[in-house]
């Protein structure tokens, strides 16, 4: 859909609720309390609570009411759900990112609930990557964010920028599949391992340039482990992905959001959620919709960067 088809078929709030209902329950709703299937829907100008909002789910049996937006990260919010959607639909389709300046300007709301909106889309993005791990052939390395080191005038590994592990699964004809980056606060074997045991599926390759941690964390994970050293002639051609993956990155964070990697985790999982689903094309949208309708809600007074 273009921009004006989005918005003729999301509207208004009804619209938005029916396509909220078909995300959170494909095969029917199920009582979060006694998994009955059998339910009456409460729409808000019928509802006993404060909250007049969002429709609620009545289970015909145990009695216990359920809101359509209760445990997504639209719970509670104060933006319609059409202002919502809108918003999905702008992040997913700017390969560059939205800042939430422009969406302020969009979608007609102040900077901070602008700012607060993107957090709770990229929160979900997060979940939704955390949900996948990397197999077959898989290539490790790390990199760093900040700007220039200060100080001590390091670079590379003993940097005083903050560290980031990237892995990335190649296929049979070298291309890349899937990706993840995950900040990390040292490069010891231990923090390491921790990041590659949940971001990868048992039994892979590891390929790495033989740092002693990578190393040790192949050891630790029982897999196979390929070195190519950084000084060996094809190294730039065997890592090629992970220096092309590592620059494309760092021209989205300075591109859309100036540099400004306070929240870098967070502008890490968009960019790897956006790289996952390269292929994804228009059905982008709806993958980003159905990953806000299954995220956990965020509660926090979080302050804009």
């Amino acid at each position: 859909m273009n921009l004006a088809e989005f918005m003729a078929r999301f509207a208004d709030e009804k619209a938005c609720e029916e396509h909220l209902i078909k995300l959170r329950w494909k095969d029917g709703f199920v009582c979060p309390k006694c998994s009955h299937t059998s339910a009456t829907l409460v729409h808000a100008k019928h509802r006993r609570d404060a909250d007049k909002r969002a429709p609620l789910f009545e289970c015909t049996r145990c009695h216990r009411q359920t809101s359509v937006t209760a445990g997504t990260i639209f719970h509670k919010t104060k933006i319609p759900l059409n202002k919502w959607f809108l918003a999905v639909y702008l992040v997913a389709n700017d390969k560059r990112g939205v800042a939430a300046t422009t969406l302020s300007r969009h979608l007609d709301v102040s900077y901070p609930t602008a700012w607060l909106m993107l957090k709770k889309i990229r929160k979900a993005m997060a979940e939704r990557n955390a949900r996948y791990k990397l197999g077959g052939l898989v290539q490790v390395d790390d990199f760093y964010l900040g700007g220039v080191s200060h100080g001590d005038g390091k670079s590379g590994r003993g940097t005083d920028q903050d560290t980031v592990v990237i892995g990335v699964s190649i296929q049979r004809g070298g291309a890349p599949a899937h990706c993840f980056m995950e900040r990390v606060d040292d490069m010891s074997a231990q923090t390491v391992s921790d990041v590659l045991s949940r971001r990868l599926a048992p039994g892979v390759t590891l390929e790495t340039d033989g740092y002693p941690t990578y190393a040790a964390c192949a050891k630790d994970l029982n897999v196979t482990h390929i070195v190519t050293k950084s000084s060996d002639d094809d190294a730039h051609e065997v890592f090629r992905w992970i220096d092309t993956l590592t620059s494309n990155l760092k021209k989205f964070i300075d591109g859309t959001y100036h540099g400004r990697v306070v929240y870098k985790q967070a502008y890490l999982e968009e960019y790897v959620f956006r790289f996952n689903r390269r292929t994804a094309g228009s059905g982008l949208v709806n993958r980003l919709l159905n990953a806000c309708a299954l995220a956990k809600p965020l509660y926090a007074n979080s302050t804009p960067a």
